[in-house]
């Protein structure tokens, strides 16, 4: 297992991956990403390089429903990968397509995206309050791959499910082109919904949110803003592999928070790095 020169265990709250096999795991759209490298075996050496000792694989979009490949690499490295189910808004059954999946193939989360919502249903509809509530029955958490145009439905949908543990990936998708932690209308919506006790904010895909090349430091003021509303122990840093792989590398993308960034104490760091992922996701053991 992956170790690392700080001696803390470091946990990558957001991955994807996908096979080779285009027979065996068909691409449901999104075909242009058949020529990049995805697989869990190029994950887990980047991870070895890194001194990552395990990750959160993202149900990528690639498959949608069809859980099959995530699911086997589950089963194959136990102690490295743990799961987060996609979730199809428009199946009546979903929550009972999410109890088996956690039940039955050892999933640890779901995950919305409102764009895969029906026609004239939003996030802050019926659909997501059966999703929620079977997740608060099964004591699991919801991701939520949103930009600043959902959060008010999602901060209603909190209102209504206090006791969820609701996670929005990628910092919301915010983006520096819209300006500072104090000028950033959206961001600014983030921190409000600090309010949330048990809302999980990811610091991830940097290289989109920010301006500048690596070491995006404009982000710095971002993480340091959610890091006094939010706290470290409600924060938590992922890759977004494999596009980090063409972006700045999946070394240099824990460096990025690891070395890169001033001002966060040895305690704060090893909950972004993994203590707040296990809290939310369990043990990797």
């Amino acid at each position: 297992m992956g170790g690392n020169r700080r001696g803390m265990k470091i946990i990558d709250s957001h991955v994807h991956v996908w096979s080779k096999d285009f027979e065996r795991y068909p691409f449901q759209g999104y075909d242009h990403l058949k020529q990049v490298e995805a697989s869990a075996e190029l994950l887990l050496h980047c991870m070895e390089e890194a001194g990552v000792a395990g990750a959160l694989i993202i149900q990528p979009i690639v498959y949608r429903w069809d859980h099959r490949y995530v699911t086997s690499c589950l089963r194959a490295w136990p102690g490295r990968f743990k799961g987060m189910a996609l979730i199809d808004p428009s199946d009546s059954r979903a929550p009972e397509t999410m109890e088996r999946l956690v039940r039955d193939e050892g999933y640890s989360a779901v995950r919305l995206n409102p764009n895969l919502y029906p026609q004239g249903k939003s996030l802050d509809s019926e659909i997501s309050d059966g999703i929620l509530e079977k997740a608060e029955k099964l004591g699991i958490a919801v991701g939520f791959l949103i930009n600043p145009r959902h959060f008010d439905a999602l901060d209603a949908l909190l209102d209504r499910h206090p006791n969820l543990d609701a996670i929005v990936d990628h910092f919301g998708l915010c983006s520096m082109k819209d300006g500072g932690p104090q000028t950033n209308l959206g961001f600014r919506k983030l921190l409000e919904m600090a309010r949330h006790q048990r809302l999980y904010i990811k610091l991830s895909e940097f290289p989109n949110a920010s301006l500048e090349p690596y070491p995006y430091r404009d982000l710095h003021p971002w993480i340091h803003a959610l890091l006094r509303t939010f706290g470290a122990k409600r924060l938590m840093w992922g890759t977004d592999f494999p596009y980090i792989m063409r972006q700045c590398g999946y070394k240099r993308g824990l460096e990025v928070l690891m070395h890169e960034t001033p001002g966060i104490s040895s305690e704060e760091m090893e909950w972004l790095l993994g203590r707040t992922a296990e809290k939310v996701f369990g043990s990797w053991s």
